[in-house]
């Protein structure tokens, strides 16, 4: 490609990452061209949740008022044993809620992602149902090569295109030759532990025409090698999930894929667990509209996330956790704020960077969301192993866990979720 008039970001990929990154470039006033292989905002995957610090960010990005239309704040949270019998009625939400001023939320991921599309001024920017099939790079930028047969040429390109990413295994391909290690890490980064149903049902009782849970209340429930969790931040829905110990852990690429039969299955064998004092899994499962069930893949690439040239992962691509805390997905909007703040100050200096110039940015953006992402990553492992009771001494750490005070649980992750990453650029969200 010829030197570029200016810079230009190729995403690829339209998940949340890739359309807050999109957002976020096109609120900064910088370039961008979005790649997603499918439709934009697919009927796929059940929910999303919102957490208080990433209010601040989408505050920026003009969306949270849309959000906060659509959803019910969560305030309540209840858990339960493995028998219905509710232990305990945590205020942790509420308190973290009301020290950073900003509500939990939960929505269906379709419509985070329709509202991310929508608040795009250009949306002739965006590609649907166009996949990256190659690229190729030289001093002033990179080409990407399109399954429809088109070229993209932009600056940089973005690796947003989720836990399978197609760019990172086309850089697991360039570095096979000459770092196989680093190729075998990039193909192969992340493990699966435990499978997860993710479902969506009506909130209502079939027998009883009452709803299952009041809105804003989240329930947890403990089974040893199973644990759920339900949420109502949507009227007139639960959001739940099922998580179930697998016998074995296995590894990216080969991590099980399930049709509807295996998770009908797995209801067919765990369904008769509460996951509330007067309802159960199955009783959800007969009332869905909408489920699926997937691996939870876990972990951090090793190495750098970038190809040492003009190419950086984000989002699922470079980290994965499992979802009992909610944390994966706000972990990479943080990973969305860093990246964008380097660039953005790249630019103030040098508007037309070259390649050596990029990759110290790239380097600088990994080094600011690594530890959040290591951080996300390790506690959310943790949390779903707790919640399943897996070890003897997780059982025996749960009573103490009960007498620890709301008031410190709720300080120590308000603070976490501060310390979190804003993009910077005016107008900066009231503290």
């Amino acid at each position: 490609m010829a030197k570029p008039d200016n810079f230009r970001v190729i995403i690829a990929g339209g998940g949340v990452t890739g359309l807050t990154l999109a957002n976020a470039l096109e609120r900064a006033g910088i370039d961008f061209i979005l790649l997603e292989k499918r439709e934009i905002a697919p009927d796929l995957g059940a929910s999303i949740s919102l957490l208080c610090h990433n209010s601040r960010v989408y505050e920026q990005l003009g969306v949270v008022n849309l959000l906060d239309a659509a959803t019910v704040p969560l305030l309540d949270r209840h858990h339960f044993s493995q028998d219905g019998y509710q232990f305990e009625d945590s205020g942790v939400l509420k308190g973290i809620s009301t020290k950073t001023k900003r509500p939990f939320r939960f929505m269906e991921r379709r419509f985070c992602l329709q509202t991310l599309y929508d608040n795009l001024r250009n949306k002739s920017r965006v590609h649907a149902q166009v996949g990256v099939r190659s690229f190729e790079e030289n001093d002033w930028g990179v080409t990407v090569f399109a399954n429809n047969g088109e070229r993209y040429e932009g600056s940089i390109l973005v690796g947003a295109d989720g836990a399978h990413s197609t760019v990172r295994q086309l850089l697991s391909r360039a570095a096979a030759s000459t770092d196989p290690a680093r190729a075998s890490r990039l193909m192969s980064p992340f493990t699966a532990s435990y499978r997860a149903i993710f479902a969506t049902s009506r909130n209502v009782n079939l027998d009883t025409q009452r709803p299952y849970m009041p809105d804003g209340t989240v329930h947890v429930v403990y089974h040893e090698g199973v644990s759920g969790v339900a949420a109502t931040g949507v009227k007139g829905l639960v959001f739940w999930f099922l998580f179930v110990k697998e016998d074995k852990t296995t590894r990216t690429p080969d991590c099980p894929r399930y049709s509807e039969k295996d998770a009908e299955a797995t209801i067919g064998q765990l369904g008769h667990l509460h996951l509330g004092s007067d309802y159960t899994f199955r009783d959800l499962w007969n009332n869905k509209f909408k489920a699926a069930m997937f691996p939870m893949e876990e972990g951090v690439i090793k190495g750098p996330w970038n190809n040492g040239g003009r190419v950086v992962l984000v989002g699922d691509s470079v980290s994965k956790a499992t979802i009992n805390a909610g944390l994966g997905g706000n972990t990479h909007i943080e990973g969305v704020c860093h990246l964008m703040n380097e660039i953005m100050e790249l630019l103030k200096h040098s508007p037309a960077p070259g390649t050596n110039e990029i990759t110290e940015m790239f380097s600088k953006y990994e080094g600011k969301q690594r530890p959040r992402a290591e951080l996300t990553v390790t506690l959310s492992g943790f949390i779903t192993r707790y919640e399943a009771m897996e070890t003897w001494w997780m059982r025996l750490l749960m009573p103490v866990m009960r007498w620890l005070p709301v008031g410190l649980m709720s300080t120590l992750l308000a603070k976490h979720f501060v310390a979190g990453p804003l993009i910077k650029f005016p107008p900066r969200p009231e503290a």
